[in-house]
């Protein structure tokens, strides 16, 4: 009798175990599948940066101090889970507004705004993973900047893209490369593939304070921005948010070189130094 209740105790306290073993679906999933690229500029993301820019296009050239905020939140909605913790699908929803303001003009004008939305399918198998996505991009010139006189011709900047990412990560290293494809677009100008890649690092927690160090380098190349590049470079500190229960902060030094990030200018180059203040839920 003893040995049969022992033998039930044990296999009762197996059970949730491998409940958890099981592969299955869980609606509204708080934490990712696929971390996002450190520094790529164009990443759904809350943050505040101040910027030293340098823009050159159309025979002329300015340099001005700027402010770039963004709002921007990856949502999970479902996902599939493998028998491995380390394995699983999910799909999201995404939408941001990144702004990009001239601190040199009255009542420092709003230069551009980018608004993006769509639904990334992400992919997960331990050290490798995958982010496919389909979004809508529409970018405006600020009313300010077009009542002022500063304001360079508009373009009716709105298209839907699709691209694709694949990463190898290991040790806090991780890699990544990919493409991207314009599948419909209101701009003519604005139209073709592109590429994708880079590498970041994030390192384990510090013994004080629990601080993390992060890096990162992005490159692009984009056919309607030709004959550009864009390479972004982010260091920094991570603070906090050593699990999903915690919000943390992120300060970054951050530079760029290349076609302009900003969408009514992607013909022109810019160059910009700054920092960053990163929000992390």
């Amino acid at each position: 009798m003893r040995r049969a209740l022992a033998t039930l105790c044990l296999w009762a306290a197996a059970l949730p175990a491998a409940a958890q073993a099981q592969p299955g679906y869980e609606l509204f999933p708080h934490d990712r599948v696929f971390r996002s690229p450190i520094a790529d500029p164009a990443e759904p993301r809350v943050f505040m940066s101040r910027l030293e820019v340098k823009r050159e296009g159309g025979g002329s050239r300015s340099e001005f101090s700027a402010a770039f905020l963004g709002v921007g939140l990856d949502f999970g909605l479902l996902r599939r889970a493998g028998a491995d913790p380390e394995h699983g699908w999910q799909l999201s929803v995404f939408g941001s507004a990144d702004s990009l303001f001239n601190l040199d003009l009255p009542g420092d004008a709003i230069v551009n705004t980018d608004y993006r939305f769509g639904f990334p399918l992400t992919w997960r198998n331990a050290g490798w993973s995958a982010r496919a996505r389909l979004y809508h991009q529409s970018s405006h010139l600020g009313d300010e900047l077009i009542l002022g006189g500063n304001a360079p011709r508009r373009i009716d900047m709105s298209f839907e893209a699709a691209d694709l990412l694949l990463a190898w990560e290991r040790s806090g290293w991780r890699v990544y490369g990919g493409a991207s494809q314009i599948l419909a677009t209101r701009a003519q100008s604005y139209d073709g593939s592109g590429l994708h890649a880079g590498f970041d690092y994030v390192s384990a927690p510090s013994p004080i304070f629990g601080q993390r160090l992060t890096a990162g380098i992005d490159l692009k190349w984009l056919e309607p921005a030709r004959p550009h590049s864009g390479v972004s470079a982010k260091v920094g500190l991570m603070i906090g948010r050593h699990s999903l229960e915690r919000r943390g902060l992120t300060l970054l030094v951050e530079a760029y070189e290349g076609f302009a990030p900003f969408g009514q200018f992607f013909q022109q180059e810019f160059r910009y130094r700054g920092l960053t203040l990163q929000f992390d839920f």
